[in-house]
C-alpha cells in the first residue's frame, strides 16, 4: 500500500490561477528572497540619492536615519550590513511608499 502524502497541494480554480510571469510573495521561499533582494538593492540606490531628494519622499524617520548612517560608513562589511538593514526596514513599508521610492530612484 502506498503512503499518503504528508502535504497535498490545494487545487486552484482556473479563474484564480496566477500568471506565469507574476511573482507571488508568500508563495515560496525563493519568491520571498527575490523580493527581499530587490528591496535591498532599491535601498542601496535610495542611499545614493541626494539628501534633498530623500527629504522630498517623506520617508519614515527610522528609514531616513538608516540611510544617513549608511552614507557615513566606510567599511565594506559595515555598508553591507547597513544595506541589509535598510532592506529589512523597507519590507515593512506600504506598497505605495515603495512605489514612490522606485519612481524617485528611476527618475534621475
Amino acid at each position: 500500500m502506498a503512503r499518503k502524502p504528508r502535504y497535498e497541494e490545494p487545487e486552484i480554480p482556473d479563474a484564480a490561477a496566477p500568471d506565469e510571469g507574476e511573482i507571488q510573495e508568500g508563495r515560496g521561499r525563493s519568491a520571498r528572497k527575490r523580493a527581499s533582494h530587490e528591496l535591498t538593492r532599491l535601498g542601496e540606490e535610495l542611499a545614493a540619492l541626494r539628501p534633498e531628494q530623500i527629504a522630498a519622499l517623506a520617508l519614515p524617520e527610522h528609514l531616513e536615519e538608516a540611510i544617513t548612517e549608511a552614507r557615513r560608513l566606510t567599511s565594506f562589511g559595515a555598508k553591507r550590513r547597513q544595506s541589509l538593514f535598510i532592506g529589512k526596514i523597507m519590507r515593512k513599508l506600504d506598497d505605495d511608499q515603495v512605489a514612490a521610492i522606485r519612481k524617485a530612484v528611476e527618475r534621475p
